[in-house]
């Protein structure tokens, strides 16, 4: 079964900072939405344990809280027809595995990407076009959105196993990380950070193959 790499959350381009806590715990803190708050969508108010860390103005905000993994169905869902970036995952199949890194600012030191979740694919709903009727994925970020504004972009919907999960504690993904997964394609230019060459590999979804496969499925299904 194949792996895939999801970078998710807010990054540097945002007001809002991810926190990595003393412990390697973690808050995955989800990026604004586009169009103002409506009905059903999730204000960061209706995130009370993410609200401290945005800023206020954000609270009354729409986010898009995705992957959803601590409701009782988890779900991620991406534009995998019309998004460059996610294309790989229309090949994603039932027992396949998404992994998320996510970009988390400690308080003692620079930000960094971190392993944070895993979604252990069970089904998916493809090219959501039209309003699909109630089931699994009335609670995912992309059916609340569509819902509110009309706009089923073709979306596609993943709901996750019992193994999908939150890591407890968080993993880095520097540029050791970064060389293992992708080898010798890695290239470090002297005018960018590491932080910024290993958001430049992970910007789009990736399906992970060889050694960076067993080596996420080792941390995430152990």
């Amino acid at each position: 079964m194949a792996v895939f790499l999801a970078n998710v959350g807010v990054n540097a381009s945002h007001a809002a900072r991810s926190p990595l806590f003393a412990d390697d715990t973690f808050a995955l803190v989800p990026i604004p939405e586009a169009q103002p708050w409506r009905s059903p969508m999730l204000r960061l108010s209706d995130l009370p344990h993410l609200e401290p860390h945005a800023p206020r103005s954000w609270r009354a905000r729409a986010v898009h809280f995705d992957p959803d993994l601590a409701s009782r169905t988890p779900t991620y869902g991406d534009n995998c027809r019309r998004a460059g970036r996610a294309f790989s995952l229309r090949r994603a199949q039932p027992g396949d595995l998404i992994v998320f890194l996510a970009r988390l600012q400690p308080s003692d030191r620079p930000a960094g990407f971190h392993l944070v979740a895993q979604l252990e694919i069970d089904e998916a709903l493809e090219d959501v076009v039209r309003e699909p009727g109630a089931g699994w994925w009335d609670g995912n970020a992309h059916v609340r959105r569509a819902r509110a504004t009309g706009a089923w972009d073709s979306f596609w919907v993943f709901r996750g196993t019992s193994r999908s999960r939150h890591l407890r504690r968080a993993m880095p993904f520097g540029r050791p990380e970064t060389q293992m997964i992708f080898g010798r394609r890695t290239r470090w230019p002297a005018h960018r950070t590491e932080l910024q060459t290993v958001g430049s590999y992970t910007r789009a979804v990736r399906r992970i193959e060889g050694a960076g496969e067993e080596w996420l499925r080792a941390i995430c299904l152990s």
